[in-house]
């Protein structure tokens, strides 16, 4: 005798029908999270809308105060003679990050007559103008040059000289 089970049964033509799975019947969101899609989909919406917001005026501010340096540097002497017409100033955010003080940016600087890079403090003069306090303007070439110039820091001197001497003889000729 064999130790073999017993055969099967032949398959018959027809197969039976599996039973067929429920249908399931689709599962609507419930009022709570269609309201937490709504809100998060405003908050998004408002984050993305203050970001632009913030981004466009960051340029438009950067963009009148670059204006303004760019107005001071060009009435510098040094800058007159060694740059000439400015054409092209782009400020170096990597070198200016690096600079010790919040009031220092260097700018890389393009005119008619050549190249440097400018690393200068500003004083705000009011909303209207940026003032040159002190920088360093070094060409390509590495020849380096005091901003301000010379001749402006005697003028900025001699006006508040006259200013000084107007209201000393304002004091005293209302002391008399």
């Amino acid at each position: 005798m064999s130790s073999l089970p017993p055969p099967l049964p032949p398959l018959s033509s027809v197969q039976p029908a599996a039973p067929s799975p429920a249908a399931v019947a689709p599962k609507s969101l419930s009022s709570v999270a269609i309201g937490l899609i709504g809100v998060a989909t405003c908050v998004v919406l408002m984050a993305m809308l203050v970001f632009g917001a913030l981004i466009w005026l960051m340029s438009t501010g950067w963009s009148l105060f670059a204006d303004q340096a760019r107005s001071a540097l060009q009435a510098d002497a040094v800058v007159q003679e060694h740059i000439g017409q400015i054409r092209d100033m782009r400020v170096d955010l990597y070198r200016t990050s690096l600079a010790p003080g919040s009031d220092e940016f260097v700018f890389d600087v393009q005119g008619d007559r050549g190249t440097g890079r400018v690393h200068a403090t500003w004083v705000s003069d009011g909303a209207e103008r940026e003032i040159l306090s002190t920088g360093v303007l070094t060409l390509r070439d590495g020849t380096e040059y005091t901003l301000p110039a010379e001749t402006d820091v005697e003028e900025s001197e001699m006006d508040t000289d006259t200013d000084t001497d107007f209201k000393t003889e304002s004091a005293n000729s209302l002391e008399q």
